[in-house]
């Protein structure tokens, strides 16, 4: 089942990339220099310092400087709005053998995908004329990135400490709300990354795209908060059984070794 997941994922991303080259690169409707008609470092400003125009980046990033931050800005959302979303709910409402297993491996893969996101956005970051790393959004997604770093170690931590235990410990806790914070934030950060591309004029996005994005990603992130709320509660009536159960053994038990004691 989950080759066949990841098979899928996989031909996903491969038909993504496809339209992307397709569109963004050269000879699409946005291909080489396209970046230059917008904002202040477009072809089209009056500045004779233009950095665009002046090739002040380098000629890689130039020939294919929209695919690059649509790639960036795909797969980050890609990540963050399905990948994530998808993993934690799967974990909240399956209910099969080895569930956690294809948790876990869809997680990492939403990971790896967001490591692709942020390579991609270390490159922008290095061969832009401007120092991004004033701003918020690039900020954020350091940050998110770096969190993300401890979210398989608290996830395998409590996954032993829950089979040794059979509840939940401090690292369970710790996994779970690490990881409803960096998703509600990477959410977040993806919309302030238009916000940030319309302010800077890098490759702009246009306002049904961000409407788009806006849509697309409250609907995924109520559907996982509503997974949570129904999984919090099958785990609370499920929790109160096991607890009907022992306190019935236990007084069956002693209600034997009384009638024991005085036969």
């Amino acid at each position: 089942m989950p080759s066949i997941m990841f098979s899928r994922l996989s031909a996903v991303l491969l038909s993504l990339a496809s339209m992307v080259s397709a569109h963004y690169g050269h000879g699409g409707q946005y291909g080489s220099g396209a970046w230059g008609g917008y904002g202040p470092y477009g072809g089209g400003g009056s500045s004779s310092n233009n950095a665009f125009a002046n090739g002040q980046f380098g000629s890689a990033f130039a020939s294919g400087r929209n695919t690059i931050l649509v790639a960036h800005g795909v797969l980050a959302a890609l990540a963050f709005v399905i990948f994530f979303p998808m993993g934690s709910i799967l974990i909240r409402l399956a209910s099969f053998r080895g569930a956690w297993i294809v948790h876990g491996l869809f997680q990492v893969f939403a990971y790896l995908v967001y490591t692709a996101a942020f390579g991609i956005g270390i490159y922008i970051v290095q061969n832009v004329p401007i120092n991004l790393l004033d701003h918020y959004h690039p900020i954020i997604g350091i940050v998110v990135f770096v969190l993300l770093f401890f979210q398989p170690i608290l996830g395998l931590i409590h996954h032993f400490q829950f089979q040794k235990n059979h509840r939940r410990t401090f690292w369970s806790y710790g996994h779970l709300w690490l990881g409803r914070i960096v998703i509600t934030l990477g959410i977040i950060n993806g919309g302030l990354g238009l916000l940030f591309a319309t302010e800077t004029g890098f490759f702009a996005p246009s306002r049904d795209q961000i409407i788009a994005y806006g849509v697309v990603a409250g609907i995924m992130w109520l559907l996982w908060v509503a997974a949570i709320v129904v999984g919090g509660r099958r785990r609370a009536r499920a929790n109160k059984v096991v607890r009907s159960d022992a306190s019935y053994s236990s007084y069956t038990a002693s209600e034997t070794s009384s009638k024991r004691r005085y036969v």
